[in-house]
């Protein structure tokens, strides 16, 4: 089982609470979810992402334009939270 801070525990929590369909989160996003502070909330974001837990990607404005890169939730990821949160209510 993989091992998560409690600020990457929050962090994952707010990757997985958004549906893929919803686009990518940025770190001030991340940052105001979680309520870590943005340098936290960033490295916690980098270190899920080391972990195969969360994926850097491109964000699309509606012209077919890059606004920028920012984070989503891996299946990994998905699958660890919904563990947890099935885990903790047993």
């Amino acid at each position: 089982m993989v091992s998560l801070s409690e600020r990457q525990r929050k962090v994952l929590e707010v990757l997985a609470g958004c549906n893929e369909n919803e686009g990518v989160l940025f770190f001030s996003h991340i940052a105001t979810w979680s309520g870590l502070p943005l340098r936290e909330a960033r490295l916690a974001t980098r270190a899920l992402k080391r972990k195969g837990l969360a994926e850097q990607t491109s964000c699309w404005d509606d012209d077919g334009c890059v606004r920028g890169s920012g984070y989503i939730c891996t299946q990994a990821g998905r699958a660890l939270i919904s563990a947890a949160v099935g885990g903790s209510r047993e």
